[in-house]
Protein backbone atom coordinates (compact mmCIF):
# COMPACT_ATOMS: atom_id res chain seq x y z
CA UNK A 1 0.00 0.00 0.00
CA UNK A 2 1.58 2.99 -1.20
CA UNK A 3 0.93 6.08 1.86
CA UNK A 4 1.43 9.53 0.55
CA UNK A 5 2.71 12.21 3.72
CA UNK A 6 2.10 15.57 1.73
CA UNK A 7 -1.86 15.85 1.10
CA UNK A 8 -3.11 18.18 -0.83
CA UNK A 9 -5.25 20.93 1.57
CA UNK A 10 -7.54 23.44 -0.25
CA UNK A 11 -5.80 26.71 1.13
CA UNK A 12 -8.87 29.39 -0.76
CA UNK A 13 -11.17 29.18 -3.89
CA UNK A 14 -8.22 30.03 -6.12
CA UNK A 15 -7.16 26.04 -5.38
CA UNK A 16 -10.00 24.85 -7.21
CA UNK A 17 -9.04 26.54 -10.27
CA UNK A 18 -5.40 24.74 -10.35
CA UNK A 19 -4.77 22.47 -13.26
CA UNK A 20 -1.27 21.63 -12.72
CA UNK A 21 -2.02 18.19 -11.04
CA UNK A 22 -4.17 15.93 -13.43
CA UNK A 23 -4.80 12.54 -12.71
CA UNK A 24 -4.76 11.55 -16.21
CA UNK A 25 -1.11 12.76 -17.19
CA UNK A 26 1.47 9.47 -17.13
CA UNK A 27 5.00 9.95 -16.19
CA UNK A 28 7.42 9.61 -19.08
CA UNK A 29 10.37 8.59 -17.24
CA UNK A 30 8.55 5.72 -16.03
CA UNK A 31 7.06 2.70 -17.41
CA UNK A 32 7.77 -0.88 -16.68
CA UNK A 33 4.79 -2.21 -18.10
CA UNK A 34 3.03 -3.60 -14.92
CA UNK A 35 1.48 -0.57 -13.70
CA UNK A 36 -0.99 -1.46 -10.28
CA UNK A 37 -2.33 0.60 -7.29
CA UNK A 38 -2.66 4.66 -7.95
CA UNK A 39 -1.15 6.34 -9.26
CA UNK A 40 2.12 8.18 -7.56
CA UNK A 41 2.39 12.00 -7.22
CA UNK A 42 4.68 14.10 -9.33
CA UNK A 43 7.11 16.42 -7.78
CA UNK A 44 6.14 20.05 -8.65
CA UNK A 45 8.75 22.85 -9.33
CA UNK A 46 9.33 25.59 -7.39
CA UNK A 47 7.03 28.40 -8.89
CA UNK A 48 4.21 25.87 -8.68
CA UNK A 49 1.06 28.08 -8.77
CA UNK A 50 -0.36 27.00 -5.60
CA UNK A 51 2.78 27.29 -3.28
CA UNK A 52 2.96 30.97 -4.72
CA UNK A 53 -0.66 31.64 -3.44
CA UNK A 54 -0.27 29.81 -0.15
CA UNK A 55 3.40 32.27 0.13
CA UNK A 56 1.29 35.31 -0.54
CA UNK A 57 -1.31 34.34 1.50
CA UNK A 58 1.11 33.98 4.18
CA UNK A 59 3.14 37.49 3.86
CA UNK A 60 -0.46 39.48 3.92
CA UNK A 61 -1.51 37.56 7.15
CA UNK A 62 2.12 38.60 8.45
CA UNK A 63 1.74 41.95 7.70
CA UNK A 64 0.30 44.40 10.47
CA UNK A 65 0.00 48.15 11.45
CA UNK A 66 2.14 49.42 14.75
CA UNK A 67 -0.94 51.40 15.98
CA UNK A 68 -2.58 47.81 16.48
CA UNK A 69 0.23 45.96 18.10
CA UNK A 70 -0.51 44.62 21.65
CA UNK A 71 2.17 43.26 23.94
CA UNK A 72 1.60 41.21 26.65
CA UNK A 73 3.88 41.09 29.62
CA UNK A 74 2.65 38.11 31.36
CA UNK A 75 5.29 35.16 29.50
CA UNK A 76 6.92 34.79 26.32
CA UNK A 77 6.13 30.93 26.23
CA UNK A 78 4.49 31.22 23.45
CA UNK A 79 6.35 33.50 21.47
CA UNK A 80 9.81 31.31 22.55
CA UNK A 81 8.35 28.05 21.52
CA UNK A 82 9.99 26.54 18.70
CA UNK A 83 8.45 24.65 15.88
CA UNK A 84 7.75 21.43 14.90
CA UNK A 85 8.24 21.42 11.13
CA UNK A 86 11.43 21.32 9.70
CA UNK A 87 13.36 24.80 7.77
CA UNK A 88 13.49 23.95 3.88
CA UNK A 89 11.31 21.23 3.90
CA UNK A 90 7.99 22.94 3.06
CA UNK A 91 6.58 22.20 6.27
CA UNK A 92 7.24 18.74 6.70
CA UNK A 93 7.38 17.64 10.70
CA UNK A 94 11.06 16.47 11.55
CA UNK A 95 11.19 12.92 12.00
CA UNK A 96 13.28 11.41 15.39
CA UNK A 97 16.14 9.42 15.48
CA UNK A 98 14.93 5.62 14.49
CA UNK A 99 11.56 6.80 12.94
CA UNK A 100 10.72 4.84 9.66
CA UNK A 101 9.72 6.53 6.18
CA UNK A 102 6.46 6.93 4.99
CA UNK A 103 6.06 4.08 1.93
CA UNK A 104 5.88 5.80 -1.13
CA UNK A 105 5.59 4.61 -4.61
CA UNK A 106 9.35 3.08 -6.25
CA UNK A 107 10.51 2.07 -9.51
CA UNK A 108 9.87 -1.94 -9.65
CA UNK A 109 13.14 -3.12 -11.69
CA UNK A 110 15.06 -5.80 -11.85
CA UNK A 111 17.95 -4.42 -10.16
CA UNK A 112 17.20 -4.86 -6.90
CA UNK A 113 18.31 -2.44 -4.30
CA UNK A 114 18.50 -3.28 0.07
CA UNK A 115 15.04 -3.24 0.47
CA UNK A 116 13.49 -5.57 -2.11
CA UNK A 117 16.41 -8.07 -1.72
CA UNK A 118 15.32 -8.31 1.84
CA UNK A 119 11.82 -8.84 0.78
CA UNK A 120 12.77 -11.59 -1.44
CA UNK A 121 15.10 -13.38 0.88
CA UNK A 122 12.76 -13.55 3.35
CA UNK A 123 9.47 -14.68 1.48
CA UNK A 124 12.45 -17.63 0.30
CA UNK A 125 12.90 -18.29 4.18
CA UNK A 126 8.89 -19.07 4.10
CA UNK A 127 8.26 -15.39 6.38
CA UNK A 128 4.80 -13.68 6.33
CA UNK A 129 4.05 -10.55 4.95
CA UNK A 130 3.18 -9.28 8.73
CA UNK A 131 6.96 -10.28 9.44
CA UNK A 132 8.49 -9.07 6.49
CA UNK A 133 6.53 -5.73 7.22
CA UNK A 134 7.73 -5.84 10.57
CA UNK A 135 11.64 -6.51 10.03
CA UNK A 136 11.36 -3.30 7.50
CA UNK A 137 9.76 -0.80 10.21
CA UNK A 138 12.43 -2.32 12.69
CA UNK A 139 15.72 -1.26 10.52
CA UNK A 140 14.14 1.96 9.81
CA UNK A 141 13.95 1.22 5.70
CA UNK A 142 10.59 2.30 4.08
CA UNK A 143 6.94 1.26 6.20
CA UNK A 144 5.14 -0.77 4.01
CA UNK A 145 1.42 -2.15 4.82
CA UNK A 146 2.03 -6.03 5.15
CA UNK A 147 -1.21 -6.24 2.77
CA UNK A 148 1.25 -5.03 -0.27
CA UNK A 149 4.13 -7.08 0.39
CA UNK A 150 2.91 -9.91 -1.67
CA UNK A 151 2.07 -7.17 -4.36
CA UNK A 152 5.67 -5.97 -4.31
CA UNK A 153 7.34 -9.23 -4.20
CA UNK A 154 5.19 -10.48 -7.43
CA UNK A 155 5.84 -7.04 -9.14
CA UNK A 156 9.37 -7.38 -8.74
CA UNK A 157 9.55 -11.34 -10.01
CA UNK A 158 7.87 -10.50 -12.60
CA UNK A 159 10.50 -7.29 -13.72
CA UNK A 160 12.82 -10.21 -13.43
CA UNK A 161 11.58 -12.26 -15.28
CA UNK A 162 11.10 -9.63 -18.29
CA UNK A 163 14.94 -8.53 -17.97
CA UNK A 164 15.79 -12.17 -18.40
CA UNK A 165 13.23 -12.50 -21.61
CA UNK A 166 14.86 -9.25 -22.72
CA UNK A 167 18.46 -10.92 -22.26
CA UNK A 168 17.08 -13.57 -24.15
CA UNK A 169 16.23 -11.85 -27.09
CA UNK A 170 18.84 -9.23 -26.94
CA UNK A 171 22.23 -12.18 -27.13
CA UNK A 172 23.19 -11.00 -23.86
CA UNK A 173 22.06 -14.11 -21.87
CA UNK A 174 22.00 -17.73 -23.31
CA UNK A 175 20.55 -21.77 -22.47
CA UNK A 176 22.82 -23.97 -20.52
CA UNK A 177 23.26 -27.49 -21.02
CA UNK A 178 21.91 -27.67 -17.24
CA UNK A 179 19.25 -25.51 -17.53
CA UNK A 180 18.07 -27.33 -20.64
CA UNK A 181 17.73 -30.82 -18.57
CA UNK A 182 15.67 -29.04 -15.65
CA UNK A 183 13.47 -27.47 -18.09
CA UNK A 184 12.69 -30.80 -19.60
CA UNK A 185 12.43 -32.45 -15.56
CA UNK A 186 10.06 -29.17 -15.07
CA UNK A 187 8.37 -29.84 -18.19
CA UNK A 188 7.02 -33.42 -16.98
CA UNK A 189 6.33 -32.63 -13.45
CA UNK A 190 4.30 -29.71 -14.72
CA UNK A 191 2.43 -32.24 -16.99
CA UNK A 192 1.63 -34.54 -14.46
CA UNK A 193 0.16 -31.96 -12.30
CA UNK A 194 -1.68 -30.22 -15.51
CA UNK A 195 -2.91 -34.39 -16.05
CA UNK A 196 -4.01 -34.47 -12.41
CA UNK A 197 -6.01 -31.66 -12.87
CA UNK A 198 -7.77 -32.53 -15.88
CA UNK A 199 -8.81 -35.75 -14.29
CA UNK A 200 -9.91 -33.87 -11.32
CA UNK A 201 -12.46 -31.12 -13.61
CA UNK A 202 -13.44 -34.75 -15.66
CA UNK A 203 -14.99 -36.11 -12.70
CA UNK A 204 -16.90 -32.84 -12.22
CA UNK A 205 -18.44 -33.30 -15.87
CA UNK A 206 -21.35 -35.52 -15.21
CA UNK A 207 -22.06 -33.18 -11.95
CA UNK A 208 -23.01 -30.28 -15.03
CA UNK A 209 -24.62 -33.02 -16.52
CA UNK A 210 -27.03 -34.23 -14.30
CA UNK A 211 -27.73 -29.59 -13.47
CA UNK A 212 -28.27 -29.38 -17.45
CA UNK A 213 -30.63 -32.06 -18.04
CA UNK A 214 -32.74 -30.35 -14.77
CA UNK A 215 -32.19 -26.84 -16.96
CA UNK A 216 -33.70 -28.63 -20.19
CA UNK A 217 -36.32 -29.90 -17.87
CA UNK A 218 -37.70 -28.93 -14.11
CA UNK A 219 -39.49 -32.45 -13.86
CA UNK A 220 -35.77 -34.81 -15.34
CA UNK A 221 -34.27 -34.88 -11.75
CA UNK A 222 -31.24 -37.92 -12.83
CA UNK A 223 -28.02 -37.98 -10.82
CA UNK A 224 -24.65 -37.93 -11.82
CA UNK A 225 -24.29 -41.39 -11.37
CA UNK A 226 -27.44 -42.39 -13.90
CA UNK A 227 -26.09 -40.10 -16.90
CA UNK A 228 -22.47 -41.38 -16.63
CA UNK A 229 -24.31 -45.43 -16.81
CA UNK A 230 -26.50 -44.13 -19.57
CA UNK A 231 -24.07 -42.38 -21.81
CA UNK A 232 -21.47 -45.20 -21.39
CA UNK A 233 -24.25 -47.68 -22.43
CA UNK A 234 -25.22 -45.57 -24.94
CA UNK A 235 -21.63 -45.30 -26.29
CA UNK A 236 -20.95 -49.01 -25.69
CA UNK A 237 -24.40 -50.09 -27.79
CA UNK A 238 -25.71 -52.39 -24.37
CA UNK A 239 -28.48 -49.41 -23.91
CA UNK A 240 -32.05 -50.75 -23.17
CA UNK A 241 -34.77 -49.41 -25.99
CA UNK A 242 -37.51 -47.38 -24.31
CA UNK A 243 -40.88 -49.36 -24.31
CA UNK A 244 -42.80 -46.90 -26.43
CA UNK A 245 -40.33 -46.81 -28.96
CA UNK A 246 -39.70 -50.56 -28.86
CA UNK A 247 -41.07 -52.98 -32.20
CA UNK A 248 -43.52 -54.98 -29.70
CA UNK A 249 -44.45 -52.52 -26.73
CA UNK A 250 -46.23 -54.96 -24.76
CA UNK A 251 -44.18 -57.34 -25.11
CA UNK A 252 -41.35 -54.70 -23.82
CA UNK A 253 -43.68 -54.28 -20.46
CA UNK A 254 -43.70 -57.69 -19.60
CA UNK A 255 -39.92 -57.80 -19.80
CA UNK A 256 -39.97 -55.13 -17.93
CA UNK A 257 -42.87 -56.37 -15.52
CA UNK A 258 -40.10 -59.57 -15.08
CA UNK A 259 -37.44 -57.36 -14.63
CA UNK A 260 -38.43 -55.71 -11.75
CA UNK A 261 -40.08 -58.84 -10.08
CA UNK A 262 -36.82 -60.46 -10.63
CA UNK A 263 -35.19 -57.11 -8.83
CA UNK A 264 -37.59 -57.48 -6.08
CA UNK A 265 -36.73 -61.10 -5.38
CA UNK A 266 -32.93 -59.98 -5.38
CA UNK A 267 -34.02 -57.13 -2.84
CA UNK A 268 -35.86 -59.42 -0.61
CA UNK A 269 -33.10 -61.84 -0.46
CA UNK A 270 -30.47 -58.97 -0.59
CA UNK A 271 -32.51 -57.91 2.52
CA UNK A 272 -33.00 -61.84 4.41
CA UNK A 273 -29.16 -61.63 3.66
CA UNK A 274 -28.43 -58.06 5.63
CA UNK A 275 -30.89 -59.10 8.48
CA UNK A 276 -29.45 -62.57 8.89
CA UNK A 277 -25.81 -60.78 8.82
CA UNK A 278 -26.77 -57.89 11.62
CA UNK A 279 -28.34 -60.56 13.37
CA UNK A 280 -25.67 -62.73 13.45
CA UNK A 281 -23.50 -59.36 14.55
CA UNK A 282 -25.71 -58.56 16.77
CA UNK A 283 -25.43 -62.01 18.46
CA UNK A 284 -21.72 -61.76 18.71
CA UNK A 285 -21.65 -58.58 20.17
CA UNK A 286 -24.18 -59.63 23.28
CA UNK A 287 -21.44 -62.29 23.52
CA UNK A 288 -18.63 -60.57 23.55
CA UNK A 289 -20.60 -57.93 25.93
CA UNK A 290 -21.82 -61.21 28.33
CA UNK A 291 -18.34 -62.08 28.48
CA UNK A 292 -16.86 -58.97 29.00
CA UNK A 293 -19.38 -58.32 32.20
CA UNK A 294 -18.62 -61.88 33.58
CA UNK A 295 -14.61 -60.84 32.87
CA UNK A 296 -15.44 -57.67 34.67
CA UNK A 297 -17.25 -59.25 37.68
CA UNK A 298 -14.55 -61.45 37.81
CA UNK A 299 -11.96 -58.92 38.26
CA UNK A 300 -14.08 -57.09 40.56
CA UNK A 301 -14.22 -60.17 43.37
CA UNK A 302 -10.24 -60.45 42.61
CA UNK A 303 -9.89 -56.71 43.47
CA UNK A 304 -12.71 -56.90 46.77
CA UNK A 305 -10.51 -60.15 47.90
CA UNK A 306 -7.26 -58.22 47.73
CA UNK A 307 -8.26 -54.80 49.42
CA UNK A 308 -10.29 -57.10 52.16
CA UNK A 309 -7.12 -58.94 52.73
CA UNK A 310 -5.03 -55.45 52.59
CA UNK A 311 -7.31 -54.33 55.06
CA UNK A 312 -7.17 -57.47 57.54
CA UNK A 313 -3.28 -56.39 57.22
CA UNK A 314 -4.02 -52.81 58.26
CA UNK A 315 -5.64 -53.66 60.95
CA UNK A 316 -3.36 -56.27 62.50
CA UNK A 317 -0.43 -53.70 62.06
CA UNK A 318 -2.59 -51.23 63.81
CA UNK A 319 -3.25 -53.49 66.62
CA UNK A 320 0.15 -54.77 67.23
CA UNK A 321 1.37 -51.12 66.74
CA UNK A 322 -1.00 -50.34 69.79
CA UNK A 323 0.27 -53.13 71.99
CA UNK A 324 3.67 -52.15 71.26
CA UNK A 325 2.97 -48.16 71.89
CA UNK A 326 1.51 -49.54 75.05
CA UNK A 327 4.23 -51.84 76.10
CA UNK A 328 6.81 -48.62 75.19
CA UNK A 329 4.34 -46.25 77.34
CA UNK A 330 4.93 -48.86 80.51
CA UNK A 331 8.34 -49.31 79.53
CA UNK A 332 9.08 -45.64 79.60
CA UNK A 333 7.22 -45.38 83.17
CA UNK A 334 8.83 -47.73 84.54
CA UNK A 335 12.28 -46.49 83.57
CA UNK A 336 11.15 -43.02 84.49
CA UNK A 337 10.14 -44.16 88.10
CA UNK A 338 13.53 -46.35 88.50
CA UNK A 339 15.47 -43.06 87.70
CA UNK A 340 13.74 -40.32 89.87
CA UNK A 341 14.42 -42.90 92.47
CA UNK A 342 17.73 -43.50 91.80
CA UNK A 343 17.96 -39.80 91.33
CA UNK A 344 16.35 -39.42 95.00
CA UNK A 345 18.74 -41.78 96.52
CA UNK A 346 22.05 -40.02 95.15
CA UNK A 347 20.94 -36.87 96.46
CA UNK A 348 20.21 -38.39 99.61
CA UNK A 349 23.70 -39.47 99.74
CA UNK A 350 25.27 -36.11 98.70
CA UNK A 351 22.99 -34.29 101.22
CA UNK A 352 24.17 -36.68 103.93
CA UNK A 353 27.76 -36.34 103.00
CA UNK A 354 27.59 -32.87 103.10
CA UNK A 355 26.15 -32.22 106.11
CA UNK A 356 28.41 -34.60 107.41
CA UNK A 357 31.19 -32.83 105.89
CA UNK A 358 29.70 -29.56 107.58
CA UNK A 359 29.88 -31.04 110.86
CA UNK A 360 33.15 -31.81 110.45
CA UNK A 361 34.63 -28.67 109.37
CA UNK A 362 33.82 -26.21 111.99
CA UNK A 363 35.10 -23.20 109.93
CA UNK A 364 32.82 -21.73 107.51
CA UNK A 365 34.17 -21.98 103.61
CA UNK A 366 34.30 -19.57 101.42
CA UNK A 367 33.06 -19.30 98.03
CA UNK A 368 35.80 -17.92 95.95
CA UNK A 369 34.47 -18.74 92.43
CA UNK A 370 31.14 -17.55 92.37
CA UNK A 371 30.52 -15.43 89.58
CA UNK A 372 28.39 -13.03 91.79
CA UNK A 373 31.95 -12.34 94.07
CA UNK A 374 33.42 -11.66 90.35
CA UNK A 375 30.99 -9.64 89.04
CA UNK A 376 32.98 -6.61 90.79
CA UNK A 377 36.17 -7.01 89.07
CA UNK A 378 37.88 -4.71 86.74
CA UNK A 379 40.73 -4.32 84.96
CA UNK A 380 41.62 -1.39 87.72
CA UNK A 381 40.75 -4.34 90.38
CA UNK A 382 43.88 -4.57 92.77
CA UNK A 383 46.05 -8.15 91.66
CA UNK A 384 45.85 -10.48 94.78
CA UNK A 385 49.31 -11.33 94.28
CA UNK A 386 50.60 -7.76 95.12
CA UNK A 387 49.83 -8.81 98.64
CA UNK A 388 52.47 -11.56 98.42
CA UNK A 389 56.13 -11.21 99.07
CA UNK A 390 59.17 -10.34 97.39
CA UNK A 391 60.19 -13.90 97.64
CA UNK A 392 56.85 -16.12 96.88
CA UNK A 393 56.69 -13.21 93.65
CA UNK A 394 60.19 -14.73 92.79
CA UNK A 395 58.89 -18.46 93.31
CA UNK A 396 55.79 -17.85 91.22
CA UNK A 397 57.99 -16.64 88.60
CA UNK A 398 59.78 -19.49 88.70
CA UNK A 399 57.40 -21.87 88.90
CA UNK A 400 55.86 -20.34 85.40
CA UNK A 401 59.15 -20.03 83.77
CA UNK A 402 59.68 -16.10 84.16
CA UNK A 403 62.61 -14.38 85.07
CA UNK A 404 63.51 -14.06 88.60
CA UNK A 405 65.59 -10.74 87.81
CA UNK A 406 63.89 -7.81 89.64
CA UNK A 407 64.11 -5.16 92.64
CA UNK A 408 60.48 -4.31 93.52
CA UNK A 409 57.06 -6.20 93.71
CA UNK A 410 55.23 -4.20 91.16
CA UNK A 411 57.71 -5.82 88.54
CA UNK A 412 57.44 -9.09 89.56
CA UNK A 413 52.99 -8.34 89.56
CA UNK A 414 53.20 -6.57 86.11
CA UNK A 415 55.68 -9.50 84.94
CA UNK A 416 52.82 -12.47 85.96
CA UNK A 417 50.09 -10.35 84.71
CA UNK A 418 51.89 -10.05 80.95
CA UNK A 419 52.22 -14.05 81.33
CA UNK A 420 48.26 -13.94 81.90
CA UNK A 421 47.59 -11.82 78.73
CA UNK A 422 49.14 -14.54 76.79
CA UNK A 423 46.52 -17.61 77.71
CA UNK A 424 43.53 -17.14 75.07
CA UNK A 425 40.06 -17.75 76.17
CA UNK A 426 40.49 -21.49 75.52
CA UNK A 427 43.13 -21.63 77.83
CA UNK A 428 41.52 -19.59 80.69
CA UNK A 429 38.95 -22.18 80.43
CA UNK A 430 40.66 -25.22 80.66
CA UNK A 431 42.75 -23.68 83.72
CA UNK A 432 39.69 -22.75 85.58
CA UNK A 433 38.04 -26.14 85.11
CA UNK A 434 41.23 -27.73 86.31
CA UNK A 435 41.21 -25.65 89.30
CA UNK A 436 37.72 -26.17 89.71
CA UNK A 437 36.78 -22.74 89.56
CA UNK A 438 34.05 -20.84 87.46
CA UNK A 439 34.31 -20.63 83.34
CA UNK A 440 31.29 -18.78 82.74
CA UNK A 441 33.05 -15.24 83.29
CA UNK A 442 34.97 -12.99 81.25
CA UNK A 443 38.23 -13.53 80.77
CA UNK A 444 39.53 -10.85 83.05
CA UNK A 445 36.98 -12.60 85.88
CA UNK A 446 38.89 -15.82 85.18
CA UNK A 447 42.34 -14.23 85.18
CA UNK A 448 41.27 -12.99 88.97
CA UNK A 449 40.41 -16.47 90.01
CA UNK A 450 43.24 -18.00 88.91
CA UNK A 451 45.63 -15.43 89.83
CA UNK A 452 43.36 -15.61 93.20
CA UNK A 453 43.97 -19.00 93.65
CA UNK A 454 47.54 -19.42 93.08
CA UNK A 455 48.40 -16.19 95.89
CA UNK A 456 46.21 -18.51 98.16
CA UNK A 457 48.71 -21.03 97.98
CA UNK A 458 51.10 -19.07 99.27
CA UNK A 459 51.90 -18.37 103.18
CA UNK A 460 52.58 -14.78 102.66
CA UNK A 461 48.86 -13.69 101.30
CA UNK A 462 46.87 -13.64 104.80
CA UNK A 463 49.69 -11.55 106.06
CA UNK A 464 49.89 -9.02 103.34
CA UNK A 465 45.75 -9.16 103.01
CA UNK A 466 45.54 -8.52 106.67
CA UNK A 467 48.28 -5.34 106.52
CA UNK A 468 46.48 -4.04 103.53
CA UNK A 469 42.76 -3.99 105.32
CA UNK A 470 44.57 -2.81 108.74
CA UNK A 471 44.12 -6.48 110.92
CA UNK A 472 46.52 -7.19 113.57
CA UNK A 473 48.77 -10.54 113.03
CA UNK A 474 46.76 -12.51 116.09
CA UNK A 475 43.20 -11.64 114.09
CA UNK A 476 45.24 -12.63 110.98
CA UNK A 477 46.95 -15.70 112.82
CA UNK A 478 43.16 -17.01 114.28
CA UNK A 479 41.85 -16.40 110.80
CA UNK A 480 44.07 -18.39 108.82
CA UNK A 481 43.42 -21.94 109.39
CA UNK A 482 42.76 -24.37 107.07
CA UNK A 483 45.17 -23.39 104.69
CA UNK A 484 43.13 -20.18 104.10
CA UNK A 485 39.72 -21.26 103.48
CA UNK A 486 37.95 -20.18 106.49
CA UNK A 487 37.21 -18.10 109.12
CA UNK A 488 35.46 -17.95 112.59
CA UNK A 489 32.86 -15.19 110.97
CA UNK A 490 33.54 -12.73 113.83
CA UNK A 491 33.70 -9.49 111.32
CA UNK A 492 30.73 -7.68 109.84
CA UNK A 493 28.21 -9.31 107.32
CA UNK A 494 29.84 -12.95 108.30
CA UNK A 495 33.06 -12.88 105.98
CA UNK A 496 36.59 -12.12 105.85
CA UNK A 497 36.95 -8.30 105.20
CA UNK A 498 39.91 -8.71 103.21
CA UNK A 499 38.01 -11.80 101.24
CA UNK A 500 35.44 -9.29 100.70
CA UNK A 501 37.80 -6.75 99.06
CA UNK A 502 39.62 -9.21 96.75
CA UNK A 503 35.96 -10.66 95.48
Amino acid sequence: MIEDEDEFTLEGYNDLNSDTDKDGEDDPDFDDGHRQGPKRKRAQPAFYNRTVIAAERGALRTQVKESEILILDEGDEFTSRSTSRVPGTFGRRSHGKGDTLAAYHKKVSAELDSDDELMLNMREKGFSDRQIADKLARDGRVRYDPKSIATRIGRVRQAQAAHVDWQLQEGYKEWEYQEDLNLLQAYDLADIEVNYEIERIRAWRFRKVSEYMRRLNKDTIISAKACRERYQALLDGTATIPSEEADDPAQRRVEMEAYREERAAIRDAERLANEEREKHKRRIREEARERNAQKAEETAARRQRKMDQKAQRATQRAAQAMLKQQRATENHNSKREINARLKEEKAAQLAAELKKKKESNPHKKLTVSSLANCKNVTPDTTDPRSYLSFNDLVALCADRGLSKDGRSKEEFVQRLRDADDEFSLNDLKKMCRTKGLNITGTKIHMKYMLAHAAAKRCASFALGLAEANGVNEQDVDGAGGGDGDGGDGDDEGGEDPGEEMIL
